[in-house]
């Protein structure tokens, strides 16, 4: 009868691992790590679905780089531009805190543009 069960959710947690890694490596989640501040004390990664131009890691902390005016990710006819879901929201599962995504969140960060002359 146990055996039963740990093969059953052992299936079931293979299936997630799968599930999770082929979200994050296909764009449909991004890793959010806030670390350890006064908001909060112990720090915390989310895993949230992605929004449009989001990096796979992110954090407060990093500066997306700067966009064109009227550069969209598509086409698009007119409409208007959809506004930010706010992280509550978007948030899948809340994890505790995960240093190397806080780093790799930074290490994507842009290098400073050359000033023009």
């Amino acid at each position: 009868m146990f055996k039963k069960i740990f093969v059953f959710l052992s299936i079931v947690a293979t299936g997630l691992g799968i599930w999770v890694a082929f979200a994050l490596w296909s764009g449909l989640y991004s890793i959010y790590t806030f670390p350890p501040s006064n908001a909060h004390p112990d720090g915390v990664t989310l895993l949230v679905s992605r929004e449009e131009w989001e990096p796979m890691f992110n954090s407060p902390d990093y500066r997306p780089p700067a966009r064109e005016p009227g550069k969209s990710a598509g086409v698009t006819l007119g409409t208007a531009p959809k506004l930010k879901r706010p992280l509550e929201r978007r948030t899948i599962v809340k994890l505790p805190y995960i240093g190397w995504a806080y780093t790799k969140s930074l290490e994507l960060e842009p290098p400073p543009a050359p000033k023009k002359p």
